[in-house]
Parts: structure tokens; C-alpha cells; sequence
């Protein structure tokens, strides 16, 4: 097997041996017998041995995502559930216990705490496998040919060639279009390298989710360690992605790579944030639960309602419904209980790392962040924003939708009552 197989497999085998709670399940019976499907990531270090180690470190599943009617103030709800986003916070946390319990042979440990960060331990190769081509850029070029497709076998498509919006052919979207607005879903399949919001289906209600695929090329500007653990944690970049169904190198490549500019600010440049550029690999390994191995066997198939979120160090894996963790109830206008919340949600991860600040007896990071709000405590992450600041600003990524302050603006003093 090829090293792209090997990734894969690692997280599928991760995948298999976890129990059934939260996995895709069959609906109906007889004729009206449907198959649920999702999409599978995970998070792969690659450790520097002979031959190379690779250890799945966190892995998730989902297709969902909360529409803007029902995003919550609390920071108690994860409002995007698709798999390389769960996966990705699993890694967060995965990241803040190797901190926590000071292990050597995944993090470089500074010998003094307050003079430099902690980093990835050097030599470790850091891999994201994904079942199915994210969503967003990487994938609209085969959504296009799919729509090219049906099209001709209905006898629809008219003898000038044009696409869905009327325009001819492929086209790349101008600078002042990109500097507009990021694309819903799968509109204007003719606009490649531009941002969009999920969910991809147009009769599904809106979101303020950007794509898999714009949260992805971000994270090879200011990392996937976030902004709270870049105050304590140096820039942790993807070396290579991995990708099953609907690939495409070069529409992967673009959306990953090629449309992201290079830092050019000093201030962008220190503590170790840089543009990356992350290699790109198909993988022959078949994700079973996947829409297309369903399909091929001659399967109806439904989204999946749950996603599902496991990381090295858990008590187990974890079930998602609407944010939630499974089987929880929310109050509309209350913060569900500490008791209830996944593990993943930004209120969660928020408690965890200043707990994790007390622990280090980061005395003067441990006082920045008193009283402090979410949004707050990300903004204290001074270059971690300066990298963000300057790739947001290029014509590429000027469209892209944050997330309003309304639900980044809760704090954790009522964890302390």
C-alpha cells in the first residue's frame, strides 16, 4: 500500500473498532429500506520511524450543519458538524492533554514556560485523511461534470453548452465579485477558487458555515491549533491531505493551495505562522459507510443525522445531534449544563484551556485571561490574528463570512457559581 493507503486505513481501522452509537443506521424497510451515508476524517501523526509509525490521533464523522436560526449565544452547541471540522476539534483536545501531561515524545516542552511556546515534537508529520472531497472548492468541479453529465443523458443541455447560471463554460470569478460575498453551496458551479457557505443544497435553510474547503486552506495560513492554543502552542500545519471519493488533485490543490497567498507582513510572519503548502493524495481505501460504496451497491441512501467524534485519551467516542451531544436537551434561552456538554463545543474547549493555563502556572496568560469573553481570549492571540488579518484581506478570502460576535460573547463565570 501506498503511504496515502496507509493513512486512510489507519483512521477507517480507528473507525471500525469503535461502537455502534453515533455510526450511520438503516431507515425503513422493504421497498422503503434507505441506507444512511457520511463522510469520514481524521487526524494522523506520522511518527519518525523506520518505517514510519502512523497513529490516528482524532477522527470524526458528519454531514450537518446548524442553520443561522438555530445558532446559539452559549457556546455550548457545535454549529459545524461535517466530518473534518469534528475531527479537528477532537484534535484540539487531543493537542491540550499531550500539553497537559508534558509528553515528550509528541511536543518539544520549553524549558521555561514563560519565554517560548510548545510545539510538535520536530520530525512528526502531521496527516488529515477525508472519505470524500471536502466541500466547497474542492469539490464543485466534480459536482460540475456530475451536472454536465445528467444534463446530456436527459437530452436537457442546449447546443451552446451553457451552465446552470447562464454563462458558457467555465469561468474564474473576478476580484470584485470575490471581494462581494462567498457563494452558497453549490451555486455557480462555473466559479471556481471562491469561497462558499454550507450547506451545499439550495432547499436546505442558510448557514453562516463557510466550506470545509475554506476552513482547510485557512488552517494552512494560521494553523489547526486555533487561537487560544496558539497563545501557548506554536503554529501546527497539515503535511499532506488525503482524500477518497470525488477526488480531483488539481480542484484539491486550488482550493487547499494554490488560490492562498503568502504572508508578506513581518508581523504575519513570527512565532511561526507561514503559508503552507500541504501535499494532496488519493487513496484507493473504500470508507464503507461512504455515499458512492453505498450507491454501488445498488443502495438508496439518506444523509445521516448523528456525527461522531472520538480523539486518543477519550473516555470513549461520542454521538452529535444538532450540535448537541446525543440524547441532550437545550432551553432556548438558557446554557445547557457543564454535565451535558460534548466535549467539542467552544464553551468546552474555552473551560479546558484556561484550566489548562492554570495547571501550567502561566501566571500573566492566566490574568489576560480573567473575565474575558470567547472572542476576547482569541483576540489575545496577537500574530495568530495578524496572519488571519492579512489573508482575509487578499482578493481571494475577502468574502468570507465570520462568525457574528453575538455567539462568541459568553464567558465562563457562570462555571464558577
Amino acid at each position: 500500500m501506498s503511504p496515502a493507503d496507509d493513512i486512510a486505513q489507519c483512521v477507517i481501522g480507528i473507525y471500525r473498532s469503535l461502537p455502534k452509537r453515533g455510526k450511520p443506521t438503516s431507515k425503513g424497510t422493504g421497498d422503503q429500506l434507505k441506507e444512511e451515508w457520511t463522510v469520514l476524517a481524521g487526524f494522523v501523526l506520522e511518527l519518525p520511524t523506520d518505517p514510519p509509525q502512523y497513529r490516528c490521533v482524532s477522527l470524526g464523522t458528519g454531514l450537518k450543519c446548524l442553520n443561522s436560526k438555530n445558532m446559539r449565544r452559549f457556546g455550548d452547541s457545535v454549529h459545524d458538524s461535517h466530518a473534518e471540522i469534528i475531527a479537528r476539534r477532537g484534535f484540539l483536545v487531543y493537542l491540550m492533554k499531550q500539553i497537559k501531561e508534558q509528553n515528550p515524545q509528541i511536543l518539544d516542552i520549553p524549558a521555561t514556560q514563560n519565554k517560548k511556546p510548545y510545539a510538535l515534537k520536530q520530525g512528526i508529520k502531521l496527516h488529515l485523511y477525508t472519505s470524500q472531497s471536502p466541500c466547497g472548492d474542492a469539490s464543485i468541479e466534480w459536482l460540475q461534470q456530475q451536472q454536465q453529465q445528467q444534463q446530456q443523458q436527459q437530452q436537457q443541455q442546449s447546443s451552446n453548452d451553457t451552465d446552470i447560471d447562464g454563462h458558457r463554460g467555465k469561468r474564474q470569478r473576478t476580484e470584485s465579485e470575490e471581494r462581494n460575498k462567498a457563494i452558497r453551496g453549490h451555486s455557480e458551479f462555473c466559479a471556481t477558487g471562491a469561497l462558499r457557505l454550507k450547506p451545499g443544497r439550495g432547499d436546505s435553510d442558510p448557514t453562516l458555515c463557510m466550506s470545509c474547503s475554506d476552513k482547510m486552506a485557512r488552517w494552512n495560513v494560521v494553523g489547526v491549533q486555533g487561537a487560544l492554543l496558539s497563545l501557548i502552542l506554536r503554529p501546527v500545519y497539515i503535511d499532506s491531505v488525503v482524500v477518497g471519493d470525488l477526488y480531483q488533485h488539481s480542484a484539491v490543490d486550488r482550493a487547499l493551495n494554490l488560490r492562498i497567498p503568502e504572508l508578506n507582513s513581518d508581523a504575519s510572519q513570527k512565532d511561526g505562522f507561514r503559508t503552507n503548502r500541504c501535499q494532496v493524495n488519493g487513496t484507493s481505501s473504500m470508507f464503507e459507510k461512504s455515499q458512492m460504496v453505498l450507491k454501488a451497491q445498488g443502495k438508496e441512501v439518506i444523509t445521516a443525522d448523528a456525527a461522531l467524534c472520538w480523539y486518543q485519551g477519550a473516555k470513549g467516542s461520542f454521538a452529535l445531534v444538532a450540535g448537541r451531544r446525543q440524547g441532550s436537551r437545550a432551553s432556548k434561552d438558557a446554557c445547557q449544563p457543564k454535565t451535558m456538554l460534548t466535549e467539542i463545543c467552544k464553551r468546552a474547549l474555552f473551560s479546558r484551556f484556561v484550566e489548562l493555563v492554570r495547571e501550567l502556572t502561566l501566571e500573566e496568560l492566566q490574568l489576560a485571561l480573567q473575565d474575558k469573553t470567547y472572542r476576547q481570549a482569541k483576540e489575545l492571540a496577537v500574530q495568530y490574528q495578524e496572519a488571519k488579518k492579512e489573508l482575509l484581506s487578499s482578493a481571494s478570502f475577502a468574502g468570507w463570512s465570520r462568525c457574528p460576535e453575538v455567539y462568541e460573547s459568553f464567558t465562563l463565570e457562570s462555571e464558577k457559581k
